[in-house]
């Protein structure tokens, strides 16, 4: 058996705080949660001036298209003018040379190493499904889809009402883009899904630039789930969802990153953007509890998860150790940096964290690569320095993402 406590860490949820808490692991689950009392494993951790936290979900990428730098000359009325000039992109071009398996781990990498252990990849499956378990952190892997509502998007799934029967007939999310823009077919595109059979509390509808009122209330009615995007938006569009009304109404938001191409650089990043452009529209601040709440419960209910989202007894042991490094614990993980990331835990086992941490990796006997990250010593599960070289090789020089801010030769 493999067993093993974190202790003297701050243990911090979206509805709660512990403070000098104690979790004992055991296997892949939470076994035990204490709120002073120091619990034992075979090998025990302390952590003072420290918080714990769930892993952080992503829930929206396409990972195929991490890829770096940003391509666009917006603002677009919709996504296919811009999916057009990225396909026409030199950048696009020098994407094209690379592995779609190395494309995969760039994508895994990037979210690991900024907290994320889960992330909603928004692809057809036979696309995704053969790179998932080369990844060093988790892909939602069982969800209903459509690319988006309207004639012109993608062929991807077997059509809304199809695809919205699946989720509700195997209990997993329907993830489909919406609203993203502001021709006409775009801004109806609520009461098209609507009409389709495709709205209810299976959804989980990304970006909604477009929405109304009138259509927030119907999500609100039908008790589907939005995915904020707000750096691709912005991008894109100069324009994002109202954001505030969503909130205010109730429903339940959760944050994405969006491919790098277009968006944040990672969940980090993003969620410092998002409160920046809040009080940069709104006047006022947008918590850090509900923006904490956006990248942890909300997503895991959004996804149907029972067991994620929360640091609880029989959960997953999924979670990330952050450095207390603000007034509040809610502030230093909003303001988290890369470097901030003390540990990473997935399935109960190290994944990534600071070299302090290697007697861990080698209790479970888990290989690992040093790598210095903004001068930050840590180590990564599988063998990140070999991707940016293969990735490098593939395009002819040093390629340097300030994603995975890592020191490598080539």
């Amino acid at each position: 058996m493999k067993n093993w406590s974190i202790s003297g860490a701050s243990i911090l949820t979206a509805d709660s705080k512990i403070d000098e808490g104690s979790i004992l692991i055991n296997k892949d689950k939470i076994e035990k949660v204490s709120p002073g009392k120091k619990l034992e494993g075979e090998i025990s951790i302390n952590m003072d001036n420290s918080i714990i936290v769930p892993g952080l979900i992503n829930s929206h990428d396409h990972l195929l298209g991490t890829y770096y730098p940003k391509v666009g000359n917006g603002p677009y009325e919709n996504w296919l003018p811009w999916d057009n000039d990225l396909k026409s992109s030199p950048v696009y071009r020098e994407r094209q040379q690379i592995e779609s398996r190395d494309l995969y781990l760039l994508g895994g990498y990037r979210n690991l190493i900024s907290g994320v252990t889960t992330v909603s990849d928004h692809i057809p499956h036979f696309v995704g499904q053969p790179f998932y378990s080369m990844l060093p952190m988790k892909a939602i892997s069982k969800y209903a889809l459509a690319h988006s509502i309207g004639s012109f998007a993608l062929a991807w799934g077997d059509g809304v009402e199809a695809e919205y029967k699946k989720a509700l007939k195997e209990d997993i999310p329907f993830i489909t883009h919406i609203s993203e823009g502001f021709d006409e077919e775009t801004i109806n595109a609520i009461r098209t899904i609507d009409k389709s059979g495709g709205l209810g509390d299976h959804s989980v509808l990304v970006h909604g630039i477009a929405f109304s009122e009138s259509d927030m209330n119907l999500i609100k009615v039908r008790k589907a789930s939005v995915v904020w995007c707000a750096d691709s938006n912005w991008f894109m569009f100069n324009e994002t969802t109202n954001i505030k009304m969503l909130l205010d109404k109730g429903i339940n938001v959760c944050i994405g990153t969006d491919s790098p191409m277009s968006g944040g650089l990672n969940i980090l990043s993003e969620i410092k953007f998002d409160k920046s452009l809040y009080e940069e529209i709104y006047g006022e601040e947008l918590s850090d509890k509900t923006i904490f709440r956006m990248i942890t419960d909300n997503p895991a209910r959004a996804f149907r998860f029972k067991n994620l989202g929360q640091i609880k007894e029989n959960f997953q042991a999924d979670f990330v150790i952050f450095r207390y490094r603000e007034s509040t614990a809610y502030r230093s993980v909003i303001n988290a940096e890369m470097e901030d990331i003390l540990l990473v835990v997935i399935d109960g086992k190290p994944v990534y964290g600071a070299s302090d941490f290697s007697e861990l990796f080698d209790y479970f006997k888990i290989e690992y690569q040093e790598i210095t990250l903004k001068g930050s010593k840590k180590i990564i599960i599988g063998d990140l320095i070999g991707l940016l070289r293969r990735i490098s090789r593939a395009v002819g020089f040093k390629k340097e993402f300030p994603f995975i801010p890592v020191d490598f030769d080539f």
